[in-house]
C-alpha cells in the first residue's frame, strides 16, 4: 500500500498496524489486533482506502461469523432462541462469555486478527454452547466495530 496525504493535517501518512482497538454493541464485543492503518507523524489515523469498514463489515458478517457455534432465532414480535443442533428452547441466562478469534484476510490489506466475545448459552436439552442466534451477533458487529473505530481515533470513510 502506498503512503497517502493525511485528512486532517496533510502530512505524508504511511501504512501501518493498530495495535489494539475495541468496541462493544448491546451484549457483543469486538477487538482488532494488527489492522492495518494509514497513520502519519502527528498520529492521525485513517482507513487505507475508504472502503475498508465496509469490506471488513462485509467479511466479518458473511464469512467469519458464519463459523460462529449459533443457535437459532424465531418468531417476529417475542423472539425465542433454540439449540442449533436438537431444537430445545435455549434460556436466556448466558452461561458464561467466550471470545472467538477470527484471522481475518482481505484482499488488498493482508491478514490481521478481529476478537469477538460474545455471551454463550448452554442447551438444558443436548448440553450444546452456542451464541443465541448469527442475526443477534450480526446486528450488532457493525455498532461494535464503529465504536472500536471510534476508540482508535480513525474518523469515518
Amino acid at each position: 500500500m502506498a503512503t497517502a496525504i493525511c485528512k486532517r493535517c496533510r502530512a505524508q501518512a504511511e501504512p501501518t498496524r493498530l495495535e489494539t482497538a475495541a468496541g462493544k454493541s448491546d451484549s457483543i464485543s469486538v477487538t482488532l489486533r494488527g489492522m492495518p492503518v494509514l497513520a502519519c507523524p502527528n498520529g492521525h489515523r485513517q482507513f487505507l482506502k475508504q472502503d475498508f469498514a465496509l469490506k471488513l463489515v462485509e467479511h466479518l458478517v458473511k464469512e467469519d461469523e458464519a463459523g460462529l457455534p449459533a443457535g437459532k432465532e424465531k418468531g417476529l414480535i417475542f423472539t425465542h432462541y433454540h439449540c442449533g443442533d436438537c431444537g430445545a428452547e435455549l434460556g436466556k441466562n448466558a452461561e458464561r462469555r467466550e471470545t472467538f478469534p477470527l484471522e481475518v484476510s482481505l484482499p488488498e490489506f493482508g491478514t490481521f486478527r478481529v476478537e469477538l466475545t460474545a455471551p454463550l448459552y448452554r442447551c438444558p436439552k443436548c448440553s450444546r454452547e452456542q451464541l443465541h442466534s448469527l442475526e443477534e451477533v450480526r446486528k450488532a458487529t457493525p455498532p461494535a466495530l464503529a465504536e472500536a473505530f471510534r476508540a482508535a481515533d480513525i474518523p469515518p470513510g
